[in-house]
């Protein structure tokens, strides 16, 4: 952009100068007039210079500007092969030049002051205009190929994510064996008085029981054997004999090895009697009862079969239901 006292000429383009240049040639005046007017354009508004004959007047609105003609040859676009006269004129770019020399070749128009003069340069860019209305998607493409390239290394593992839902509870498992029979638990407490009261006889070995089939007795409170029931029987009152209960100090450890534990009353063999047979520990009886009267005895029978092993001990008990006096 030039400038002549006050007012800039702008925005003149290589197609504007080359009319002039032709206007100039065919003048025969030496001044030249021209009217200032502003236009819009879709880069916004543009400062344009409109010629008007010797006698004309510019439109209101419209400023006047003149300048004394000098005379040039339009030449076209710049050529580096090119030799020009001083006074040609060229389009370089969006701007336009004078030749200050003659003989003038190869010298760039934007970078040889002292070989070129500006007539006219390229305008400011203008605010950007609106944005235009989105057209339509275009069709896809085809797909492009696979690349070449080796896969990129692996990236490093995210963050741990939150806990899914509980899962619905699984089927129940098979039920598992059967496990060993618990020592026998102390003896519970007397229980209320009604049609009679419950006694726990008990009795038991002191040492442990001989092999091969060896028959002792004993009775309540007894803690050794004895070889015939006379001598461990006990008299009892009057009552219901029940509930038979036999425990050994260990498992027997061999097979057909077997213990045989039988109540005797006035030394008499009764129904209520268990046997231990391999692999167990323990038995009892509570589907047979017995009734004693006052002055009856009682002991147990206990008969070992067992061979080779040592260090078994023999305890048992047997509730009394007594018949309350009258």
């Amino acid at each position: 952009m030039r400038t002549t006292g006050r007012w800039a000429v702008c925005c003149l383009t290589a197609a504007a100068v080359a009319a002039w240049a032709a206007d100039t040639a065919q003048a025969q005046q030496t001044t030249a007039r021209t009217c200032i007017t502003t236009i819009q354009t879709n880069v916004g508004s543009v400062k344009v210079l409109r010629k008007i004959g010797p006698k004309q007047s510019c439109p209101a609105g419209e400023e006047l500007y003149t300048w004394e003609r000098t005379g040039f040859t339009w030449r076209d676009t710049w050529d580096a092969g090119t030799t020009y006269n001083q006074n040609d004129a060229v389009s370089f770019g969006a701007s336009s030049y004078i030749s200050l020399i003659a003989s003038n070749v190869g010298n760039d128009p934007e970078t040889s002051p002292a070989a070129w003069g500006v007539l006219a340069l390229e305008g400011e860019v203008g605010p950007t205009g609106e944005t235009g209305a989105i057209g339509p998607t275009g069709a896809t493409g085809e797909a492009g190929p696979t690349g070449a390239g080796e896969a990129g290394p692996t990236g490093p593992a995210g963050e741990v994510g939150p806990a899914g839902p509980t899962g619905a509870p699984g089927p129940t498992g098979d039920a598992g064996p059967t496990g060993p029979t618990g020592d026998t638990g102390p003896t519970g407490p007397t229980g209320p008085a009604g049609s009679g009261t419950i006694t726990l006889l008990t009795g038991g070995s002191g040492e442990a029981l001989d092999t091969g089939g060896s028959t002792h007795y004993s009775a309540p409170g007894v803690g050794l054997f004895a070889t015939t029931p006379s001598h461990v029987s006990v008299p009892v009152p009057a009552g219901s004999l029940q509930n038979l209960r036999v425990k050994l100090s260990e498992s027997l450890a061999s097979l057909n090895e077997y213990v045989l534990v039988t109540v005797l009353v006035n030394d008499q063999p009764t129904p209520m009697g268990c046997q231990i047979a391999f692999p167990e520990d323990a038995c009892d009886n509570f589907e047979e009862t017995r009734s004693v009267e006052a002055s009856d005895t009682v002991s147990v029978r206990v008969q070992a079969f067992i061979s080779g092993t040592t260090g078994v001990f023999v305890k048992w008990s047997v509730e009394l239901a007594e018949i309350p006096p009258s």
